[in-house]
Parts: structure tokens; C-alpha cells; sequence
């Protein structure tokens, strides 16, 4: 899909996918809110489907700041010289993309590439490659800018791993020792002394 967009519109698809940000939030940013050198993204703001600039609430999790890795920072690196003072992401004119205008480009570029995907599509890539790779429900709700841990359990639970996978894991740990001597053929004394007694 990202190859189907126009060479001007590919890092936005690879900053909403590295980033978890709604769509609403990148269109928001203005240049001033990246940072390279620290690798991060201060999200303050969102741009609203009106074209309306709206600052998110203070006390909600949605304010945050959003590490990023060194992929979407050569993205956001591109993105800022096209930038203007105002907007990170601007259309052709120099004006700041509207979500109308990023929505339409994007569908556009999912039918030509034969996939189904939205912005939001893009967020959930990436909190599914946070899970697997071993972040937790707090990590998650953090960088999705979730309110509690009980949305992001609500959206992403069949992605963590089990409790029984975790408890197997755990003994096969605590347990290696033995299994290393019993195919060794340790003697007992050694096997308490490696185990811590078990």
C-alpha cells in the first residue's frame, strides 16, 4: 500500500505505523513537537475532522510523549522539509493535510494495492508488533495514549500471552538446571546445589 501512495504521502504511512498515533494527532503535529536528537513525538494537540485544530485534554492519557525508532525518525526527518511552521504534514499548497484529503489518498492507494487498511489499521500494526515483542499492558496503553489499561486489555488481550504460557516459561527457567544434569547424568548433590535445594 505504502508503494501505491504518491512518494510525497509514503512516510506518513510509515510514521502512523511506527508511531501508533490516531490520524487525527499526526495531521495535528507541527514540526516543533519532533524531536530526532531524543527520538520522540509530543503529542498535544489533534487536528479535528473539520479541518480545526483541538488541543486534547490534560488529563487524559492521550497527551503524551511518544518514543520513536530510528525508522520513523528518517520519515519524520523527510516529513519536516516539506513541513511549514504550523503543520508537519502539508498538502501540495503548503497548507496542513486534512483528514479528508489523507483519507480519500489512502483508500485510494489500499484499493490500488488490493488491501483493506485504514489509519487506524496502522495504529493496531503497531501495538501488535509492541505485544509480541514483549511490551506490557502499561507500555502499550502508554504509547497508544489510552486512558487505563482497561481499553488497551479490552482492544489487544488476545495478543498478550497467557498466564499459562508465562507459568511454563517461569518453571522451565527456575527448573533448567535439572534438565541440564539429567541429561548429563548429574548426582543428586549437585543437582540440590544448582537448584537451590528443589
Amino acid at each position: 500500500m505504502r508503494g501505491a501512495l504518491d512518494e510525497r504521502w509514503r512516510p506518513v504511512v510509515t510514521i502512523l505505523a511506527g508511531s501508533g498515533l490516531r490520524i487525527g494527532e499526526l495531521l495535528g503535529l507541527a514540526p516543533v513537537d519532533v524531536s530526532t536528537t531524543f527520538r520522540t513525538i509530543r503529542v498535544e494537540r489533534q487536528r479535528l475532522q473539520s479541518g480545526a485544530l483541538s488541543e486534547l485534554p490534560k488529563t487524559k492519557r492521550s497527551r503524551r510523549t511518544v518514543p520513536v525508532g530510528d525508522v520513523v525518525v528518517a520519515e519524520l526527518e523527510e516529513q519536516a522539509e516539506r513541513s511549514t511552521p504550523v503543520a508537519l504534514c502539508t498538502d501540495e499548497l503548503g497548507e496542513p493535510l486534512t483528514y479528508r484529503r489523507w483519507k480519500r489518498l489512502l483508500s485510494d492507494a489500499a484499493s490500488a494495492a488490493g488491501v483493506d487498511l485504514t489509519s487506524h489499521s496502522l495504529r493496531h500494526f503497531a501495538a501488535s508488533a509492541l505485544i509480541p515483542g514483549g511490551a506490557s499492558v502499561k507500555q502499550v496503553q502508554m504509547f497508544l495514549g489510552h486512558s487505563s489499561p482497561t481499553i488497551t486489555l479490552r482492544t489487544y488481550a488476545h495478543m498478550f500471552p497467557g498466564d499459562e504460557d508465562r507459568t511454563r516459561d517461569v518453571l522451565d527457567t527456575a527448573l533448567s538446571p535439572l534438565a541440564d544434569s539429567l541429561r548429563t547424568g548429574a548426582t543428586p548433590e549437585t543437582l540440590r546445589r544448582r537448584s537451590g535445594g528443589v
